[in-house]
């Protein structure tokens, strides 16, 4: 019987993914990020909201993925980092 972990799982899932990001240029998904990042900061209501709603999943999948690699450190301050663009999605959502 062949048992595969959660992070198998995860990191199988995510390397079709993965590659396709490898593929784009760098600068492209800087600016995506940075576009929902500044019109999340700029709109109210629920588009704000689900706008930084997206970089942090996007930004927390990329925590778990490189979870294993990481000091405590880096995993608290990404980890902060995270949870107050959560946290001003939610306040925008709510507000």
């Amino acid at each position: 019987m062949s048992t595969t972990s959660g992070r198998d799982r995860l990191e199988r899932r995510s390397l079709p993914i993965l590659m396709t990001l490898r593929r784009v240029p760098q600068w492209v998904l800087f600016l995506a990020v940075l576009g929902c990042v500044v019109g999340g900061l700029l709109l109210t209501g629920p588009l704000a909201g689900a706008l930084l709603g997206v970089v942090a999943v996007f930004l927390g999948w990329l925590l778990l993925l490189a979870w294993p690699r990481l000091t405590h450190g880096q995993r608290l301050l990404r980890g902060l980092s995270i949870a107050v663009i959560a946290g001003s999605a939610i306040w925008r959502v709510l507000g």
